[in-house]
């Protein structure tokens, strides 16, 4: 059975990929409506990365069994970090923004995939139920002081 704590990251997912749709979907004009779901996205995003990266896949490193599927997550997120920051500093109406913007969407959906696949299932026979529900308090509260940082 899946763990609630898998359930949160894929609610999460779906949220990001529901933004990432919309900012692509959004017309080169439409500056201003970039600008508000970039700012959303911010917000959803990092704070989602960083609780993982701190909460999650840390103590994945510390499983055989998991190790390298962690290591390769945290490589994907520093990627799309530096993507996100680069998209940050652009125009949103730069010439380049909406190509970038569609690699940076490549990126978190390859991330996604692997993550839901892979890093899931390796959590899974590396975790028990109380390391699960631990992950998931600190995940949660993690994230919820992290959010304030991107308001």
């Amino acid at each position: 059975m899946t763990h609630e704590f898998f359930r949160t990251l894929e609610k999460d997912h779906e949220e990001v990929k529901d933004i990432l749709d919309q900012l692509e979907n959004t017309s080169e004009r439409a500056v201003k409506k970039k600008e508000d779901l970039f700012m959303k996205l911010k917000q959803e995003l990092m704070p989602h990365m960083k609780s993982e990266e701190k909460h999650f896949y840390s103590i994945l490193l510390d499983k055989k069994t998991a190790r390298q599927e962690a290591m390769q997550a945290i490589e994907e997120h520093h990627v799309a970090e530096m993507v996100l920051k680069e998209l940050d500093k652009l125009s949103k109406d730069a010439d380049n923004w909406t190509a970038k913007l569609k690699v940076f969407k490549e990126i978190v959906e390859h991330h996604i995939e692997e993550e839901e696949a892979e890093i899931f299932e390796a959590a899974e026979d590396s975790l028990d139920e109380n390391q699960l529900e631990e992950v998931m308090t600190a995940f949660s509260e993690e994230k919820e002081k992290a959010r304030k940082k991107y308001t």
